[in-house]
């Protein structure tokens, strides 16, 4: 049984971070020695309902300010000075975890070699992030190492700490995020750490949670603006080729949602890929 801690940045929904909490301590197979949450400040009365929430439970946790927070470095701070054991989860908030032996599937998948690992992602809405979802977590699990990034450019870098796992020695060792203060694509960072290391990450297909969002246009469009400025502002990604994944991608939506009639999706389908992409120009200038 291995033993693990994990970490979750935390934020205003105290009714996701019970779930989120219910749901570890009900994980089987494994020995959870400390869950760590850092929660970002919302100035709201639910902030305090949330540490009396934590500390009721002797849940580890920080506080940061809106300001402070930053998906890089307040999940470097939570592992390097929170977290006590060898293996470290990550996970967020909204995730719903239903399988019991979720954390250990995970986690089974590290060893010497394989020292960062990410679990699949499933969507019930109905919407175009569930065709999504599809695409970029199938139903087979694989093993990425330096040699396989000519073959597969930028999407040998592709994980999610939405549901992660890592090896805190070797994190540690690589010197974490590298200084680097980014609001989105950390997990895609320390992949090419992990990997220009001669290390190897892992995607592990039988891991799985249910991710759903409901974004807005107006959200959507913030949310790629920030990838594009993460893209922007950490330049060595620029020496990969896309394969014109992001169009593939939303080309793959579009046919299944005719494939399946789906009128919802297929109305929505122009300007929420239009959103995305001016989004992603945007922050890249």
């Amino acid at each position: 049984m291995r033993t693990i801690n994990v970490v979750s940045p935390v934020y205003k929904n105290l009714e996701q971070i019970k779930n989120l909490y219910t749901a570890i301590k009900n994980q089987k197979e494994v020995n959870i020695r400390k869950i760590v949450f850092s929660l970002t400040l919302s100035n709201e009365n639910v902030d305090q309902e949330i540490i009396s929430f934590m500390e009721e439970n002797v849940i580890s946790y920080f506080t940061v300010t809106q300001e402070e927070f930053s998906h890089s470095l307040t999940r470097e701070k939570a592992i390097r000075e929170y977290c006590d054991s060898e293996i470290v989860v990550l996970c967020s908030q909204d995730i719903k975890i239903t399988d019991e032996y979720a954390l250990k599937k995970l986690t089974d998948a590290l060893n010497d070699e394989v020292v960062y690992v990410y679990g699949r992602q499933t969507c019930n809405n109905h919407s175009i992030e569930k065709y999504i979802r599809k695409k970029n977590y199938p139903k087979e699990g694989y093993v990425v190492s330096k040699e396989d990034i000519d073959r597969l450019q930028i999407m040998a870098f592709f994980s999610s700490d939405a549901f992660s796992a890592l090896d805190r020695n070797v994190f540690i060792k690589l010197n974490g995020y590298q200084g680097y203060n980014v609001m989105m694509g950390e997990d895609m960072l320390y992949s090419k750490f992990v990997l220009d290391n001669g290390y190897k990450k892992a995607y592990v297909a039988e891991a799985i949670v249910e991710h759903s969002h409901k974004y807005t246009l107006k959200q959507l469009y913030n949310r790629y603006y920030e990838t594009g400025k993460f893209h922007k502002e950490v330049g060595f990604f620029k020496n990969y080729k896309t394969n014109d994944s992001g169009l593939k991608l939303a080309l793959s939506v579009l046919g299944q949602a005719l494939i399946h009639f789906d009128i919802i999706v297929i109305f929505r389908w122009l300007p929420d890929m239009a959103a995305r992409y001016l989004g992603m120009r945007k922050g890249k200038k």
